[in-house]
């Protein structure tokens, strides 16, 4: 029998907790991918800081993103303490401060990014993918990729590429299974919970895919 994530997860999260308690510096920049944002007028070129991203939070140790979909809430501990970059930009689009382009060669705006996206993609089993808006959102990130973040657990929540490297941005996925296939191709920006809404978002999604769920909001918050 599966261990329901709720509580398997719990040893977990309570280690990434304890690592996640900030960031650690931006790596230096990949000269082609600062020459690419740069190019299609990203204002931060790939790399809209941690700084930014959290402004105007209550102070806290932990950084959570609070997934509210059509199934239920999702709760995840993100971790910038590996992932910076990827950490700054998701907490950046969530919260409608990082700019973003809906099609090519469109204006650069904000708004929450994430509000309202369907789970256009369920790999059955192994993962549900979301975050997808219009053709955006205009940039691509390095990728940040540590040795001892392997998809070796359910929960995981990690950012979607096109299987290139340096080519994610603002599409996420949540692992259902360990995905040991996935080790070294994927940045993972923290961990969630409640695999049973994350199974049902799936079980939803494949029912019926021309009327997927959607994840109405994400909510950024610090907790102690």
């Amino acid at each position: 029998m599966r261990t329901p994530l709720r509580s398997g997860l719990g040893l977990a999260l309570v280690a990434l907790c304890a690592c996640a308690s900030g960031p650690r510096p931006f790596p230096p920049p990949v000269p082609e991918v600062l020459a690419r944002n740069q190019a299609a007028g990203d204002p931060h070129a790939g790399r809209f800081t941690y700084e930014e991203a959290v402004a105007g939070l209550p102070e806290g140790s932990r950084l959570l993103a609070l997934l509210r979909t059509d199934a239920g809430e999702i709760r995840c501990v993100l971790d910038p303490s590996e992932a910076p970059i990827a950490v700054a930009n998701f907490v950046g689009l969530a919260r409608g401060i990082r700019p973003f382009q809906d099609a090519p060669d469109g204006p650069w705006h904000t708004a929450p990014y994430y509000d309202g996206s369907p789970v256009h993609r369920v790999q059955d089993g192994e993962f549900i993918q979301t975050g997808r808006r219009g053709t955006g959102p205009g940039f691509v990130l390095q990728d940040e990729m540590s040795a001892g973040h392997v998809f070796d657990r359910p929960g995981l929540l990690a950012l979607a590429n096109s299987g290139a490297p340096h080519s994610s941005a603002a599409e996420f996925f949540i692992s259902i299974a360990p995905l040991t296939q996935l080790k070294g191709k994927h940045t993972i920006i923290g961990s969630c919970d409640s695999e049973d809404v994350v199974r049902e978002l799936a079980r939803r999604a494949l029912a019926d895919a021309a009327n997927p769920p959607k994840i109405q909001t994400v909510t950024i918050r610090r907790a102690p």
